[in-house]
């Protein structure tokens, strides 16, 4: 069996995981956010945080499984990973969210 593609693989998510760090890293420190999500997006540190945490998560699980093969600590780490993918996507959806709104975005009319 021929390894080649475990070597491109491998480099293609590691390129994609470190594109994914390096957006949401200027997410956080400079509030720079990539143009398809600008117009959604009111607090672009959090979503920043977020991307750091969906990409962490991803990187976990390969990680995990090179190191150690499958096993228990490979389950643990799925687990975690999951937690981490649920939890960016709630800090996503804040940082959609306009906090100085409590209801929301429309009211509705009165009923004639």
């Amino acid at each position: 069996m021929n390894p080649d593609w475990h070597l491109a693989l491998g480099l293609v998510a590691g390129v994609l995981l470190g594109l994914g760090a390096a957006v949401g890293i200027a997410a956080v420190r400079t509030g720079w956010l990539p143009r398809r999500a600008r117009g959604r997006v009111v607090r672009a540190r959090l979503w920043g945080r977020a991307t750091l945490v969906v990409t962490a998560s991803l990187g976990l699980q390969p990680l995990a499984l090179a190191l150690f093969g499958p096993g228990p600590v490979q389950f643990a780490a799925s687990l975690v990973c999951g937690v981490g993918i649920i939890t960016s996507v709630v800090m996503r959806q804040r940082a959609m969210r306009d906090r100085r709104r409590s209801g929301p975005a429309t009211t509705p009319g009165r009923a004639a």
